[in-house]
């Protein structure tokens, strides 16, 4: 009786780094426990740390199954229940547990029923969009533009309030590039607070919108300029080098607001138009 092959151990490694990227979802829920039990906000901006940690994983994981030639159903599937624990349910908790911990010292309290549903709902959508994305995926032709994708992806909408709430607490640091500013701090965190359960609203739509959002290596690879993008890329590394959380931070309201920006701007032009030749 012939045996099965045995998978070569290349093979396995993408899984491997999904089930990382899954673990440090999961080690950013305990902290963000262990934050909320024991008061301590330096576990909250490990509980960010982590799901940064989880972005970069999640960005290797398909081109090492793609390197390797070792892309299956179960790594697919594996990848979407991994995404939505770290990027659906973990930044979610991040922001709610960051508005329930700090929002007092603030004199800022939300409505609960507002601290329930915007997490709730983010979650859901998270869930949504990979669902849309795993169905979309199964079926989608092999030569389609890989370019863009089609909704808000899941990581791309949790790098918002990961680095922003990496931010909160960046910002109050003696050795903050622009200095500490009572008033800045003041500032950052007030708006930090209060905007963070709406933010998680908007972020839900904008994941289960049909609006494109530029893929980052096509982007950073199809440039009409390459010199000129060379450049961006260059100064963002430098960035990341100097300020990391104001760079993340940075980079995600690009990634997310221009993209919506034009979609919006594109769709209310065809309608004009589709209401000019109607008329």
């Amino acid at each position: 009786m012939d045996r099965p092959p045995r998978p070569r151990p290349a093979s396995m490694l993408p899984s491997l780094v999904t089930l990382a990227n899954l673990a440090c979802g999961l080690g950013a829920l305990v902290r963000l426990v262990e934050a909320a039990r024991l008061d301590d906000p330096n576990r909250l901006a490990a509980a960010g740390w982590l799901l940064v940690l989880a972005t970069f994983l999640d960005a290797v994981d398909g081109k090492l199954a793609r390197l390797t030639r070792s892309t299956s159903d179960l790594g697919a599937q594996l990848d979407s229940l991994a995404d939505l624990v770290t990027f659906g349910v973990a930044p979610a908790l991040l922001v709610r547990t960051l508005v329930l911990m700090e929002g007092p010292d603030l004199d800022i309290r939300m409505h609960p029923r507002l601290l329930v549903v915007a997490p709730v709902v983010y979650g859901c959508c998270a869930a949504l969009r990979l669902a849309r994305f795993n169905v979309e995926h199964a079926r989608e032709d092999p030569s389609r533009d890989h370019s863009s994708f089609v909704g808000l992806p899941t990581p791309g909408a949790a790098a918002l309030p990961i680095s922003l709430v990496l931010f909160y607490f960046a910002v109050a640091d003696p050795d903050f590039v622009f200095g500490t500013s009572p008033f800045l701090v003041h500032a950052v965190r007030v708006t930090t607070l209060v905007s963070g359960p709406f933010l998680l609203l908007v972020l839900a739509m904008l994941m289960v919108t049909r609006l494109p959002f530029p893929h980052f290596v096509a982007w950073a690879a199809r440039a009409r300029n390459p010199f000129q993008r060379l450049a961006e890329i260059v100064i963002l590394a430098g960035l990341l080098l100097v300020e990391p959380e104001l760079a993340l931070l940075l980079l995600s309201i690009l990634f997310i607001a221009f993209p919506a920006l034009l979609g919006v701007v594109r769709a209310v032009r065809l309608r004009r138009a589709a209401s000019r030749s109607t008329a």
